[in-house]
């Protein structure tokens, strides 16, 4: 009898390569002050299209929706410490250098999303129903602060409040709407997906 081995998915190269180009595409248009040149609604649309098309790919793409369900769960829960990115929001705030509506909404948020991913990495797998049931409640509240933080940024600008939403169309903070959320919100659709599967009974479909 021959042993097998399974072997992991790879991430696909074309996947990779477009991420590079979009990642430094971002960053040239943050660093170029082009964002900041261009009219409502161009930043807000191009940011929603990133994330439609993120999460099309993700779900589209066989081999890149195999390699994501191949992360280990811990992996797209730790990724959200990143989130405390929120605590910059909030200095920039107190500075006067941003909207501080948009601080208090969205780095707040962002901080308890990450602290709270930061515990439940080190707490170990949701082995039982309530440890499911916690991981379900921070995924959708992390999911809901980014979406209340994209929300709130188009508030500030439509209205023109002072200071506005420039530092997050300037390198680097410009990395986080462009990039980071839309990457973000494909992490948590895929926790709920394992959530789901991993709460079912065995044999359950």
């Amino acid at each position: 009898m021959t042993a097998t081995t399974a072997v992991a998915p790879r991430v696909p190269r074309a996947a990779i390569a477009t991420t590079v180009i979009w990642f430094v595409l971002a960053a040239i248009g943050g660093a170029s002050g082009v964002l900041l040149r261009l009219p409502f609604p161009v930043p807000q649309l191009a940011i929603l299209g990133l994330i439609v098309a993120s999460l099309v790919a993700t779900t589209a793409i066989p081999s890149l929706r195999a390699w994501i369900e191949s992360l280990p769960l811990r992996t797209l829960i730790g990724v959200n410490a990143m989130r405390f990115v929120g605590i910059a929001f909030l200095v920039l705030a107190a500075r006067g250098q941003l909207a501080e509506v948009f601080a208090d909404r969205a780095g707040w948020g962002d901080i308890v999303a990450a602290a709270v991913a930061l515990g439940l990495v080190v707490s170990g797998p949701p082995a039982t129903p309530a440890r499911r049931a916690l991981t379900h409640l921070w995924n959708v509240f992390g999911c809901f602060d980014l979406v209340v933080a994209v929300g709130t940024a188009t508030w500030v600008v439509v209205h023109g409040s002072k200071p506005g939403m420039e530092p997050l169309l300037s390198f680097p903070l410009c990395l986080i709407p462009l990039f980071f959320v839309p990457v973000l919100l494909v992490g948590h659709v895929f926790i709920f997906r394992r959530l789901v599967a991993e709460g079912r009974p065995a044999g359950g479909r």
